[in-house]
């Protein structure tokens, strides 16, 4: 998560796939190569029999699909808290989808750290909107196994949303 802009009346972050984009490319480009040599580029394709030449394309046509549902399922993610419009906007942009969210800050209960586990059953953090409605939205498709980075993001996001709004004014500063 990196913070594109910080100030008094917006917070907005961005959250980018980054290397598991990376990792797709690559399952479609290994995986693709086997396809386009299964559809006629491998010279010496007549010497596979037809239960090879099945489990090849079963296998290369998984690679392609893994590819793109990991470039699918991990979009950038770009979050604007505006206090000024009670708002917040998320905007998940992929390679083939783009889906905007929005919220009114106001709906929003808590800030948490939602814990899970990966496939290795490690610890894996990411951080979580808990709505007045009790429903919790991810905020981004990523997250860290790092429990105290992740802490900070959230702790940063808490900060922001409960500071004041910049439309009320502390009589207490106005002497005069």
């Amino acid at each position: 998560m990196k913070i594109i802009e910080h100030t008094p009346r917006q917070l907005t972050l961005r959250d980018s796939a980054g290397c598991l984009w990376l990792l797709g490319f690559f399952f479609i480009a290994i995986a693709g190569t086997f396809v386009a040599g299964l559809a006629g580029l491998f010279y010496n394709l007549h010497e596979l029999s037809g239960l090879e030449k099945l489990g090849a394309w079963v296998v290369s046509l998984s690679g392609v699909a893994a590819g793109f549902w990991i470039i699918y399922s991990h979009p950038g993610v770009y979050a604007r808290f505006d206090k000024s419009t009670n708002s917040l906007t998320v905007n998940r942009k992929g390679l083939m989808k783009n889906i905007t969210e929005a919220y009114r800050l106001s709906e929003i209960a808590d800030v948490l750290l939602a814990e899970t586990t990966d496939s290795d059953g490690d610890p894996f953090y990411r951080i979580a909107l808990k709505l007045k409605r009790d429903k919790q939205v991810f905020l981004f498709s990523t997250g860290l196994h790092n429990k105290e980075a992740q802490q900070k993001n959230v702790d940063l996001i808490k900060n922001f949303l409960q500071n004041n709004p910049p439309w009320r004014i502390d009589v207490k500063s106005w002497s005069g």
